[in-house]
């Protein structure tokens, strides 16, 4: 074989590798994954939010409040705040009662839900109130947000 036939095998061997890499990218195993991602309703980001403060799972709650809330409210600035304001309510445990989506128009979403708070001298506090979800494209982590969980803040961005 002269040195042009190699030549050619070998751009033909390249070209071959290329074409199985982007066949495998696109369509292996990962591919999948990708695809059985979907962002959470707002009935699960509301339940998130009170699971997540049942079990101190500060990051996971701080997760569902919007970013615009966060610029907002001094007790939601950053993670850290955030934990010591949800710590100092005194509430030991959060046990939902119900959840249920009364609107949603695919942008701005309204949640009802009732649960008993835990207090910290073993007490339970009956609540019920509504939440109201806006689903936020350019929020760090996109999908449906709490834009007013507690105090007198409303992001209305």
């Amino acid at each position: 074989m002269d040195h042009k036939h190699k030549l050619y095998f070998g751009i033909g061997v390249i070209i071959l590798i290329l074409i199985i890499g982007i066949i495998f990218v696109n369509f292996g195993p990962r591919a999948s994954v990708k695809q059985a991602y979907s962002v959470p309703g707002p009935e699960e980001v509301v339940r998130q939010y009170f699971e997540s403060w049942g079990n101190k799972n500060w990051p996971d709650m701080y997760a569902t409040i919007s970013d615009g809330f966060k610029r907002i409210d001094e007790n939601a600035k950053d993670l850290a705040s955030f934990r010591n304001f949800a710590s100092a309510q005194g509430i030991t445990g959060v046990n939902i009662i119900t959840i249920k989506e009364k609107s949603n128009d695919g942008r701005t979403a309204t949640v009802a839900y009732s649960v008993n708070f835990i207090l910290s001298d073993g007490s339970k506090r009956q609540f019920s109130d509504s939440f109201t979800l806006k689903f936020r494209d350019g929020d760090i982590i996109r999908g449906w947000k709490l834009i007013h969980p507690y105090g007198k803040n409303i992001d209305a961005s």
